[in-house]
Order: structure tokens, then C-alpha cells, then sequence
């Protein structure tokens, strides 16, 4: 692919296009101009972003090649358009959106929303525009990979030389990072105002003074613990440390779970989905109401310091869904947890958006919004493990279901 990856997306979307998309949308065209302008660096900027992470690339190369299959020119040709709204049933609007919820996965109503706000179109609009520059950019994506024959280390690299020409394009006013979920961009560097140079230095002078004043003070009264390295607090692996009363899904055998509707279940011994239909199925296994009863997820993952679940978290998800549809008087509640390690807040903040996600995930899959009572973030509080150990860390950094009902 020649020039940039920003240039080959924007070059698809032409000024007779955009009118072409204005009458379709029943919108002004410069709003509609404004709105692609907007979204197309705010797509590749997720996309980048991703590249900084295994598993970001992975999804954007599966992405990317599902989308060079898609015959994304061949749906543009066949657009038609209709005074005042889509066709129904459009496959480019279909196939935009599908590509834009499984990219952006819970960031895709606030993407969608600050493109309308930006450009000053309408939600279906937005959706729209945002949908088919999905599809462009990993079909961009898709034929790079086609025609280069890279592997994801390959594509990591690629995607990472795009990152400046990308940013420089995004508009004046429009807010790409609290959209995407993102606090910072990888590929930035940290800048120190030169006005505050002085305070930099005196405050760290401050800091340096504090810490050799503690540890010549603790040396002269007990025996100095190393700290442990820096690391995500939240992370929750996609096969976490197990806790004590669940297995270790690496080594466990893998099962087949039945459920009393019939359906088969591909799981693990001990695993979630086996202790619990085990809990659910025996009608002795009595309802904690003080303590709850809670299986912790032995196959979900998150994007490092992110509530984005990875792909690999959809095969339990769905399980679970399945599970809740063969127990319809079950109930559960979502938990997030943490371990001890970084700001609090931020803890309870990325744990409670963690179980929200993994709630609107479920629902997603088919459960029934009457089986599902909640979800909420504990942070660092109710610890499995020991937080004063790598090991324990690991355990107490979990996300788990709770039985209300059975």
C-alpha cells in the first residue's frame, strides 16, 4: 500500500461521495464533511492504539482480514440512496456497524456520540459514518495484510509508523481520547513545560530527600522490604491465578457441560461453567445471603489498564449466557476486584467498568435483563490472596458472579 494509511482511507471518500452520503443521510453536506473528516483519524487512532498491545493487534488483524473479504467497494457501488434516510437493510450500513461494534466494543456509543455532537448530525447519521469508516479503514488494513504477508509483530510495526501522520489530522475540537477511553497515546512522549522546569526539578529534589530520609530511618529499626515492580492493578488475565476454591484451567482437563435444556457446553473441570452449573443443578446447595456465592471467571480477559474485553473472553461469556437461559429463575450480580497496588480510586473506578462490560456483554449474548441484578467494582477490597505476594496479587485482581437467585 503506497503513502500512508491515512491518506488511502480518505482518498475513498470523495467530495461526490460525501453529497452522495448527504442526500442519503438527509444532512447538510458540510456537516457531513465535518463528521468524516472527524471520524476517519479517530478510527485509525483506535487502530494504532491497539497495535501497542498483542492482543489489540490480533483483533484488528482478524478485523482487517474479515473486512478485505467484505467486498467493502462492491456494497459502496451498490449504495443507494433515498431522500431523507437509508434504504433499510443496507449490507454496508449492516456490515459498517457490526465492523464498528466489534472495533470499538464498549466505546462505540461514545464514538458514535461525539461525532454527531462535532459535526452536527444526527445519531443514525453518525452511526452510519462512523460504521462505513470502519469498514474502510481495516478493509485498508486487510489489504495490507493481503499484499505484504506480514505476521502481527509485522503489522504491530506498520500500524505504529502511522501513529504522528495520524493525530496531526484530527480536527480542532474533537475529543478522540475520552471518546476512545484513552488517557494517553503510546507513541507520545511526555513534554515538561519549560515555565515549570524549576518546580520539576525542586519537587523532585523534595521527593529524592523524602525517600532516602524513610529508608536510612527504617534501616536504624527493621529489615527493608524491596518494592515490587510497577504493573497493571486491575488486569484480569485471560486465565487468572485461580483462587482457592477454583481450578487452574491450564492444567484442568476440558469437559463437556450439560445443560438441562440440552445444550453442550465446551468447558474446563472445576472450571466456571462447571462448579456453576453444579451449584445451580443441586437443589441442597443453599443461597449464602450474607456472604453470596460467587464463581470467579476462569476465562476473561481485559486490554491492559482498559475495560475493553479481549476476544477471548466471548467463549465464557456466551457459556454463561447459555447457562443463565437453561436456569431461568437464576440471578447473578457482577463483581470486579483488585489488588491493592496503585491510586484506590482508579482501582474501583476500572473494576466497576470492567463488570459493567462484562454485564452488557452477557445481556448481549441473549440473557434475560430479568436475570441480571447488577454489577459493581470493589476495587482492592475483599482480597482472596496475598497482596504482599506477586502470586496473591494475581488472585485478588478477578472478576466474578454472584448467585441471587436460583
Amino acid at each position: 500500500m503506497s503513502g500512508t494509511l491515512i491518506d488511502s482511507v480518505k482518498t475513498i471518500f470523495t467530495d461526490t461521495l460525501l453529497a452522495r452520503f448527504a442526500v442519503l443521510l438527509g444532512e447538510s453536506e458540510s456537516n457531513i464533511q465535518k463528521a468524516v473528516h472527524g471520524v476517519i483519524p479517530m478510527v485509525l487512532t483506535d487502530i494504532v492504539h491497539k497495535a501497542y498491545f498483542p492482543e489489540g493487534t490480533a483483533k484488528v488483524a482478524t478485523l482487517g482480514r474479515q473486512a478485505a473479504n467484505s467486498d467493502f467497494f462492491g456494497h459502496l457501488h451498490e449504495l443507494s440512496i433515498d431522500a431523507g434516510g437509508l434504504v433499510a437493510g443496507s449490507a454496508l450500513l449492516n456490515k459498517g456497524t457490526d465492523f464498528a461494534r466489534n472495533l470499538f466494543a464498549t466505546r462505540t456509543d461514545p464514538v458514535i456520540g461525539e461525532v454527531s455532537r462535532h459535526a452536527g448530525i444526527s445519531i443514525p447519521s453518525a452511526t452510519f459514518i462512523t460504521g462505513i469508516t470502519c469498514f474502510a479503514a481495516l478493509d485498508a488494513v486487510g489489504r495490507h495484510l493481503a499484499n505484504t504477508n506480514v505476521d502481527g509483530n509485522g503489522l504491530a510495526s506498520w500500524l505504529k509508523t502511522q501513529g504522528d501522520s495520524i493525530v496531526h489530522a484530527i480536527p480542532v475540537g474533537l475529543q478522540v481520547k475520552p471518546a476512545l477511553g484513552i488517557s494517553h497515546y503510546p507513541w507520545e512522549k511526555p513534554v515538561v513545560a519549560r515555565g515549570n522546569t524549576a518546580l520539576y526539578i525542586v519537587v523532585s529534589l523534595l521527593v529524592i530527600a523524602l525517600i532516602l530520609f524513610f529508608f536510612y530511618r527504617s534501616c536504624g529499626r527493621a529489615e527493608i522490604t524491596a518494592p515490587t515492580g510497577t504493573r497493571d492493578t486491575t488486569v484480569v488475565a485471560a486465565v487468572p491465578a485461580p483462587a482457592p476454591d477454583s481450578a487452574d484451567t491450564l492444567s484442568s482437563p476440558s469437559i463437556k457441560v450439560t445443560l438441562p435444556d440440552g445444550k453442550v457446553l465446551d468447558a474446563y473441570k472445576g472450571g466456571t461453567e462447571d462448579r456453576l452449573v453444579n451449584f445451580l443443578s443441586d437443589p441442597n446447595a443453599k443461597l449464602d445471603k450474607k456472604n453470596g456465592n460467587w464463581f470467579d471467571f476462569t476465562k476473561i480477559g481485559f486490554a491492559s489498564n482498559s475495560a475493553s474485553l479481549l476476544l477471548e473472553s466471548d467463549a465464557q461469556l456466551k457459556n454463561i449466557a447459555a447457562i443463565l437461559g437453561a436456569f431461568p429463575k437464576a440471578k447473578i450480580k457482577i463483581g470486579g476486584y483488585s489488588d491493592n497496588t496503585g491510586d484506590s480510586t482508579d482501582n474501583v473506578r476500572l473494576s466497576q467498568q470492567r463488570a459493567d462490560n462484562i454485564l452488557a456483554k452477557i445481556k448481549e449474548l441473549g440473557a434475560r435483563s430479568s436475570q441480571l441484578t447488577g454489577s459493581e467494582g470493589y476495587g482492592s477490597n475483599y482480597p482472596v490472596g496475598d497482596n504482599g505476594t506477586a502470586s496473591g496479587r494475581a488472585m485478588n485482581r478477578r472478576m466474578s458472579i454472584n448467585v441471587k437467585a436460583k
